[in-house]
């Protein structure tokens, strides 16, 4: 993992990253004026690029603790070609952003980046990461398929998913300070069925999981290293994955052997 210096990307093109500094806002601000509109619409969930809500943006140190990265082509080190950030908003928590100006997508930019985040967050305490991500942005949740997200609240009808990822690796845990039960329900859609609702309306505190799948390359934890935080730490848990997926039926055998008492008679 490389949290600072120079990266050599998969197309063979370097930047070098390092830490932003309030100093670096003008050169932020170029980088989201840059950005194509269906980029900047993916990253920003709609909306144009006035000048205003750029200088917004672009600003480092609204929030105490948060944390800037930026890269740049070791021969335009003012201009900017990607920018990633978590804002705390909570008691070892964070929110994340990610954004890569277009000529530098698919070139393994965002990894790189949002590695070099994680690790901040990890060195600076901060356990879990929350990305709020359009469902429309396929490459930002392709980006975050490799930490193993769950789902932490109900998905908007603009579909604007709220996802969360740890900064320890594997699935991320369960808030310090829960209400109710804790209930991990596992199903493929992105959207709370009626079941979900009424746990929710309960007051319980809820996440969702996907499972494993192949075409993303998102695995489940439990399989891969015999662990889970969210099926550990979880009062019930509510099977749903399709049993016809051998891995996804071999993720509810798991359940069924190791927490028989939290699934349902």
């Amino acid at each position: 993992m490389v949290m600072t210096g120079k990266v050599q990307l998969k197309d063979g093109r370097a930047v070098l990253l390092r830490g932003a500094s309030p100093g670096d806002v003008p050169d932020i601000a170029r980088l989201l004026r840059e950005l194509s509109p269906d980029s900047f619409r993916a990253r920003f969930h709609g909306g144009l690029a006035t000048p205003g809500l750029v200088a917004r943006l672009a600003r480092v140190n609204q929030v105490p603790g948060t944390v800037c990265v930026v890269a740049a082509p070791p021969s335009e080190l003012q201009h900017l070609v990607a920018e990633a950030r978590y804002v705390p908003i909570g008691d070892g928590v964070a929110e994340l952003a990610v954004t890569v100006l277009d000529r530098y997508q698919r070139s393994g930019l965002g990894e790189v980046m949002l590695d070099a985040l994680v690790g901040r967050a990890r060195d600076a305490g901060i356990e879990v990461l929350r990305a709020v991500v359009s469902l429309t942005n396929g490459p930002m949740l392709r980006l975050l398929a490799g930490y193993g997200w769950t789902l932490a609240e109900p998905t908007d009808e603009c579909a604007i998913a709220c996802l969360e990822i740890s900064s320890a690796g594997g699935m991320p845990g369960w808030p310090k300070d829960v209400t109710g039960q804790r209930i991990l329900v596992e199903q493929k859609s992105w959207f709370d069925d009626g079941l979900t609702v009424a746990l929710r309306a309960a007051g319980h505190q809820v996440r969702l999981c996907s499972g494993p799948d192949q075409r993303t390359g998102r695995e489940c934890p439990l399989i891969t290293s015999g662990e889970c935080r969210l099926a550990e730490g979880a009062d019930r848990i509510v099977p749903g994955l399709p049993a016809a997926d051998p891995h996804c039926a071999a993720v509810t055998e798991a359940h069924r052997r190791m927490w028989p008492g939290k699934l349902p008679s």
